[in-house]
């Protein structure tokens, strides 16, 4: 039982899979700092121009999941978060690869900041607001913008090992 158990938390690499836990680490800290400093200074909704009205800062505090999409009012967001971020560190840490390794953990340090946020506030702070006039893309944050370039990055190495046959 043990031999099977210690199988199942083998880890793959293991100064490197050190090394992207740092890096996790980090991007969740960047994260939750960049959210602070932008509660601590803004009231909510009052939109900051930082280049004219393409890119503003405004503090908006989201209670639902992803692009504002409600799943309930009692729906668990942080455990079920929490329980996939798990999931995500399991991957990262028996993945061999890697480029996959990499973006596995900047998809965990975006999980572990969000996470983190929803925990302390019971909503995660989003404040980067780009568009054109009323023409508005949701409201983010870093750990959505980390989030999405490791699931980008994953797609991309999933095509390119495709097209290629092979593995990356």
């Amino acid at each position: 039982m043990f031999q099977r158990l210690r199988d199942w938390l083998k880890v793959e690499d293991p100064p490197f899979s050190l090394l992207l836990l740092l890096y996790s680490a980090l991007l969740a800290f960047l994260d939750l700092a960049t959210k602070h400093v932008v509660y601590r200074s803004l009231p909510l909704h009052s939109p900051v121009e930082v280049l004219g009205n393409f890119l503003r800062i405004t503090l908006v505090m989201n209670y639902n999941t992803a692009f504002g999409i409600s799943l309930g009012e009692n729906f668990p967001y942080a455990v079920v978060a929490s329980v996939l971020a798990v999931f995500l560190l399991w991957l990262m840490l028996r993945e061999r690869r890697r480029s996959y390794k990499f973006f596995y953990s900047t998809i965990l340090g975006g999980a572990v900041g969000n996470i983190v946020d929803r925990m302390l506030r019971g909503a995660v702070v989003d404040f980067v607001d780009v568009g054109v006039g009323r023409f508005r893309w949701y409201t983010f944050n870093l750990a959505d913008v980390w989030v999405s370039i490791g699931i980008a990055g994953l797609v991309l190495l999933m095509l390119f090992e495709g097209r290629k046959g092979g593995r990356v």
